[in-house]
């Protein structure tokens, strides 16, 4: 349906360059030639220089490193790298697969060979549970704002999930698709997926959360959800379009939601396009 990724422009000149580790094996050269081909940004010289100094010396934002996963390090915060992992997503999947329900999946309603629109990638995590959810029927449009994430993780799909298990099959169902998701979903008939999912960066971070999300979110769009891509969501949606926030947000108010659970660190507020039809 899409090919948005082949789409992805050139790095600005300055926001990011690609380096060897410290090994520069000749797998580790192919890779880093690969990377900077992928990302579409200068494959730079590392010697013995650390990460500290590549962003002094070069002027950049960012540093790749072509590890496997690849390391993305920020100039805000060297010593945090962001790389494809499970993460939270890894206890949810186990538990999914011992039987028990997962949250997301029950509030959402995903049933098996579902077309699921997650118009926030980020890190992934939601995405990787609703590919569970929808089975080897159903698929995941996953649309991300910053270039450099949705690149990383489209690496990800590529590569299998760099050994991580369960992850090549979970991955071939999701669809990754750089760009604005108002936008992306403005391009997309009326009713042509079965739910859609929000789950905006939280401007003040869950603390037991934030260990995964923190290296990424320098990475991340912290603007709150739009009124257009809202109006987008219900269009293209068939059963509902789902937002998550914390509990006391003002968004759910704003799109007459009802939080699933007051008192819960995060909350789940449903859309049910069927009920508002009646």
């Amino acid at each position: 349906m899409f090919d948005h990724l082949s789409a992805v422009p050139q790095a600005d000149e300055g926001t990011l360059v690609c380096v060897t580790p410290w090994s520069a094996t000749l797998q580790a050269q192919a890779r880093a030639e690969a990377l900077a081909a992928w990302f579409r940004c200068p494959l730079v010289p590392r010697g013995r220089r650390s990460i500290e100094q590549v962003f002094a010396e070069e002027g950049v934002s960012g540093v790749l490193v072509a590890e496997d996963p690849p390391r993305l390090y920020h100039r805000a915060q060297p010593g945090q790298p962001f790389f494809f992992h499970p993460g939270l997503a890894r206890p949810r999947l186990a538990a999914l697969a011992h039987g028990l329900p997962d949250r997301l999946l029950r509030v959402a309603g995903i049933r098996p060979g579902d077309v699921v629109v997650d118009a926030t990638l980020g890190t992934g995590t939601d995405s990787l549970v609703l590919a569970y959810g929808v089975g080897p029927d159903g698929r995941v449009i996953a649309i991300e704002s910053s270039w450099v994430l949705a690149r990383l993780f489209a690496w990800a799909k590529r590569e299998n999930g760099h050994g991580y298990p369960g992850m090549r099959e979970l991955l071939a169902r999701i669809e990754v698709v750089y760009g604005d998701n108002e936008q992306v979903m403005a391009a997309m008939a009326s009713d042509s997926a079965d739910v859609v999912y929000f789950d905006p960066m939280f401007r003040r971070p869950i603390a037991e959360q934030d260990a995964t999300i923190a290296p990424a979110r320098p990475w991340t769009d912290p603007r709150p959800l739009s009124d257009a891509a809202w109006r987008e969501a219900q269009r293209i949606a068939r059963r509902c379009v789902v937002l998550k926030e914390r509990p006391a947000s003002d968004q759910f108010a704003r799109f007459g939601l009802v939080p699933d659970k007051p008192r819960a660190k995060i909350a789940f507020g449903v859309w049910n396009k069927e009920r508002e039809a009646r």
